[in-house]
């Protein structure tokens, strides 16, 4: 028996385990770590965030470079060093400038990369379809990228962009020398159109207008689940949120394959109808504000993230004449990753500043290896780092334990930077929080008359916990209506084709290029938090 495609299988499936690895260490946690670790706001977040979309938009240009001077595993290596470097870099920056052009250095190089991994590997694999055996490694880099951050790094320290650096490094010398030679195209094979211009004549059919302009406007609401759900998890004070939201890529993993006998029940039009009002539901369940529904709004994200995302491309797949799916590929992909993920993680941003929360903001004396600062815009402890001023461990702290803290103060933090809060500065949250309170008691009302008050946990979390049911109820709304509109506006338009239509005699190119596996199609869809751009990208 022949070793050799095994062999080779293996490699391609390192690469993918190390691609996504990357992408799922830093990319979920940062919007947490932008505003509870380095207090940015809403907008700064969402435009770290946004280093996404913004790379996505560009990244085209690098795959024509790939494809036309550059053997692809050299490129892809180069990259992943580039980008390797400025993660390790961004977890040394402290202010949004800095923080967000490393990003955008980084994004530009690693979203051609993803392009790239999938177009190095049709190239090589004897049959296409073991290719979603290949991507399934992705998912598993994500899910074991979360763990790693959510149980042993943190949300909320920059350890998470050193692990994802030298990770990307790694990938970068993996890359050079571990994976096959894939030399660069020549002729018209590589002259693909790189942003999907050629695919705009398919809009003035009408199917494919209303699917576009849909699937457009969807993913802005979508992004509302990339910008918030970390935060929101992390605020709450609930454990391990990067670990918790790999939920949705185990699920994802088994309705990716599952989507074919979906499609052939359901029908693809009713799965993107469907998909839009899963997303619906699970932002309405993160209104509600209780772990467990938050929980299931997390892990049927694989149903909203592959009906949507995976269905798209397979709609514009069957939909799109042969010569032309590249392109159409292209210009979808642009549309949903490039500008509607920067509209909707900049519109979520917006939303998000509209709720802020009851105590925004603390006072504390922030020390690092060189000097001492008065911060007025320090993180608010977390109840677990009050622990210790619960002195009679009845679960609930008062102004007389916080009185007992003196002149030296509460210090939060192992290392540099900590933070020294003030007894003031305590029992001010400490008031609010109890200010909140919805029932008031006989105890609280003796407490009131002695000067005394006692929070517990709850109370201190409302009190430093952004409103965000507000926040989910408007990308429930638009999720919803567009949904909806699409449901019935496709009732009067065919289902796509099985077999992908011939062109007319009008839209019949000159010269037809060789025909190449489509690169994200059905199973072979590539995995992760937000899709994959196309492979010509």
């Amino acid at each position: 028996m022949d070793a050799r495609p095994t062999y080779l299988r293996t490699r391609l499936s390192v690469m993918m385990f190390l691609q996504f690895f990357i992408w799922g260490a830093w990319w979920v946690p940062v919007s947490t770590y932008a505003m509870e670790g380095l207090r940015f706001t809403p907008d700064d977040m969402t435009w770290i965030v946004s280093t996404i979309a913004l790379g996505a938009m560009v990244s085209p240009l690098f795959g024509l470079i790939a494809d036309r001077f550059l053997p692809t595993q050299w490129v892809l290596g180069g990259l992943h060093v580039i980008g390797g470097l400025c993660l390790i870099l961004a977890g040394f920056q402290e202010t949004f400038g800095w923080m967000f052009v490393v990003l955008l250095v980084n994004t530009i190089c690693f979203m051609p990369t993803l392009a790239l991994a999938n177009s190095l590997s049709f190239r090589n694999l004897d049959d296409p379809n073991k290719f979603p055996r290949i991507a399934l490694f992705g998912t598993i880099g994500w899910i074991v990228a979360g763990n790693a951050v959510g149980w042993l790094l943190g949300e909320t320290k920059p350890y998470f962009f050193f692990l994802a650096g030298v990770v990307g490094l790694i990938q970068g010398a993996y890359c050079c020398f571990a994976l096959p030679h894939t030399p660069p195209k020549r002729g018209v094979e590589a002259g693909a159109d790189m942003f999907g211009l050629g695919a705009l004549k398919l809009l003035k059919e009408r199917s494919f207008l209303i699917f576009a302009v849909c699937a457009f406007l969807v993913v802005i609401p979508i992004n509302y689940y990339f910008a918030g759900c970390n935060p929101m998890l992390a605020q709450h004070e609930w454990p391990a949120p990067t670990a918790v939201m790999t939920l949705g890529q185990v699920t994802e993993v088994f309705v990716m394959f599952s989507m074919a006998g979906l499609i052939a029940a359901l029908g693809l039009r009713n799965i993107l109808a469907l998909g839009m009002l899963v997303w619906a539901l699970r932002y309405l369940l993160f209104a509600t504000g209780a772990f467990p529904l938050v929980l299931l709004g997390i892990i049927i994200h694989g149903f909203g993230y592959c009906f949507v995302y995976v269905g798209a491309y397979i709609y514009v797949d069957k939909w799109a004449p042969r010569h032309m799916r590249a392109s159409a590929q292209s210009l979808i992909a642009f549309l949903m990753l490039g500008v509607g993920m920067l509209v909707g993680t900049k519109a979520a941003g917006w939303t998000l500043a509209e709720f802020p929360a009851v105590v925004s903001s603390i006072e504390a004396t922030k020390v690092t290896e060189k000097a001492s600062e008065t911060d007025t815009n320090a993180p608010i402890p977390a109840w677990k780092d009050l622990s210790e001023l619960d002195t009679n461990h009845d679960g609930e702290i008062g102004r007389a334990e916080v009185r007992a803290v003196g002149d030296a103060g509460l210090t939060v933090g192992e290392g540099f930077p900590k933070f020294i809060y003030s007894n003031k500065e305590i029992g001010r949250v400490l008031l609010a929080a109890d200010n909140l309170k919805t029932v008031r008691t006989r105890g609280d009302f003796r407490s009131a008359v002695h000067d005394e008050l006692t929070v517990s946990r709850p109370d201190w979390i409302r009190a430093k916990l952004r409103h965000w049911a507000p926040f989910w109820l408007w990308p429930a709304l638009a999720s919803a209506v567009v949904g909806i509109l699409y449901w019935f506006a496709s009732l009067a338009t065919p289902e796509p084709p099985e077999e992908a239509r011939e062109p007319g005699p009008a839209e019949k190119p000159r010269a037809e290029p060789p025909a190449e596996p489509p690169p994200l199609t059905g199973t072979a869809q590539a995995p992760g938090e937000a899709p994959p751009a196309p492979q010509n990208w």
